[in-house]
């Protein structure tokens, strides 16, 4: 049976087109459709309902040295009202999720994993499990809302009944918003500079939304769906689980994984350290023989279409396909900032051959057409509070 949120009864009086995703009722967009919904997170700011994530409770005597066993990042370095991005692995260094790992107070953690590997993870985690750890699946109790994008700060400040965790990635603290209290950080989901997740109580998180749409529709900023939430995390390079991440492949295959594995030789040992250690070392050296492939970031130079499975060719010759692609709006800048007008552009992260070369110029085919495109480092870049999309026609890379 799908799962309903606590917001399916608010999407559907508001439009929300509601689909299956991954066990769970959530809106792929709303009337004003997906194309206005990314441009509007990009501008202003955007809305999300990410409750069907799993939420675990971890705390205890032993629970620091639990997660530290567990995880790849190294969660000591961790202080209360900070949170890190790290991964759950296999003996053998491949992922069985990522995940987010958040230090509320004092031995109290919370960690975020994927919805449709919650079951998994937690059976994982729960056979893993230790003496002095209280470990309890949360996902039912607290929902889960992000606030993303260059107008977020200025609404949540409006309604929060303390200030706002200092600034910088990962800043979290406890607040209060319409009398009801929550944890709320600094992490984002959509790659923007200026953003935020929310963690109320599941009974009131649709009084919290409510507040969020209401003091949020004056500045622009808008409910998003599925749709608009998966154009802009791949326009951010965001990696996703089952695409770019998958249990038969490397962690460190994917870029990402090096901002949530702590290789520090301090931490002693835990769950695929040396499998990791020896694809860090084929990074290093440039002998790829542990990780054969990795995946790399593509960007079209031409009109067209380009989809998840589609061939890379390099002169002619096959050097991988992509893992996730579609064509994704930007709002071309003026004086810094978004102006009036937008454009689209086919990009897409693919996984290729681990001696590619950024800069390299390759063939696209899709539906047997072929779309010329090049290896490029990102698809945006900050420019103050916005993220900029950067425009590759000019030989940018």
């Amino acid at each position: 049976m799908t799962a309903k949120t606590p917001l399916y009864d608010w999407h559907a009086r508001a439009g929300g087109k509601l689909v299956d995703f991954a066990g769970w009722w959530l809106p792929v967009s709303y009337q004003a459709g997906q194309i206005a919904e990314h441009l509007a997170t990009r501008k202003h700011g955007g809305l999300f309902d990410i409750s069907h994530m799993g939420r675990f409770a971890v705390r205890g005597p032993q629970a620091l040295p639990w997660l530290s066993a567990l995880l790849t990042n190294d969660p000591r370095k961790l202080t209360p009202g900070k949170a890190q991005y790290t991964l759950i692995s296999d003996p053998a260094g491949r992922p069985l999720d990522d995940a987010y790992l958040y230090q509320q107070k004092s031995g109290q953690y919370l960690l975020v994993v994927n919805a449709a590997n919650r079951a998994r993870d937690l059976q994982w985690l729960q056979e893993h499990l230790s003496g002095g750890v209280e470990f309890e699946d949360h996902s039912a109790r607290l929902a889960m809302l992000a606030v993303q994008g260059p107008d977020s700060e200025q609404l949540l400040a409006s309604l929060l009944a303390e200030p706002l965790p200092p600034p910088g990635r990962n800043h979290g603290g406890f607040n209060r918003l319409g009398g009801v209290e929550m944890y709320l950080s600094r992490t984002g989901y959509t790659g923007e500079p200026l953003s935020f997740e929310l963690f109320p109580p599941w009974d009131r998180a649709e009084a919290v939304w409510e507040k969020l749409a209401q003091a949020g529709a004056p500045l622009g900023v808008m409910p998003v769906g599925l749709g608009a939430r998966d154009t802009l995390r791949l326009e951010a390079c965001l990696p996703l689980y089952g695409h770019e991440y998958q249990a038969d492949r490397p962690v460190m295959a994917v870029p990402t994984a090096r901002l949530g594995v702590d290789l520090n030789p301090e931490r002693g040992e835990f769950m695929g350290r040396r499998a990791l250690e020896a694809q860090a070392r084929a990074l290093a050296s440039g002998e790829f023989d542990e990780l054969p492939q990795r995946v790399f970031a593509v960007a079209a130079l031409a009109k067209g279409m380009m989809r998840e499975g589609s061939e890379v060719l390099a002169g002619g010759e096959p050097l991988g396909e992509l893992t996730s692609a579609t064509t994704i709006p930007a709002w071309r800048f003026e004086g810094g900032r978004p102006g009036g007008e937008h454009y689209v552009r086919p990009l897409g992260l693919a996984l290729l051959d681990s001696g590619t070369l950024v800069g390299r110029e390759v063939e696209i085919i899709y539906r047997k057409r072929t779309l010329p495109g090049r290896v490029v480092k990102a698809f945006t870049r900050p420019a103050g509070r916005y993220l900029e999309p950067i425009e590759f026609d000019g030989g940018e890379k």
